[in-house]
């Protein structure tokens, strides 16, 4: 009793150059849509802002805690770098 085995290998098929630039373009393209702008540095000034709209925010609920808030935005304005 014999038995024989065939064995097939199928060469695999060449990548085609356009379809290689192609999906190179399409990557390049997603990371770009895809990295985000890094922010910009908040001044002294805009921070010292944001403190202090809070203080107005919270000056009817606890009003000591908001000039403590204005006090403190003052400070950080004022110190400078």
């Amino acid at each position: 009793m014999t038995t024989t085995v065939q064995v097939l290998s199928v060469r695999s098929p060449a990548m085609p150059r356009g379809s290689r630039v192609a999906s190179n373009l399409f990557l390049r393209a997603l990371a770009w849509l895809g990295s985000k702008p890094t922010p910009r540095a908040r001044t002294r000034t805009e921070e010292a802002t944001e403190v202090r709209e809070l203080a107005y925010r919270v000056r009817n609920t606890d009003p000591g805690f908001s000039a403590d808030l204005f006090a403190a935005a003052a400070r950080h304005e004022s110190k400078g770098d």
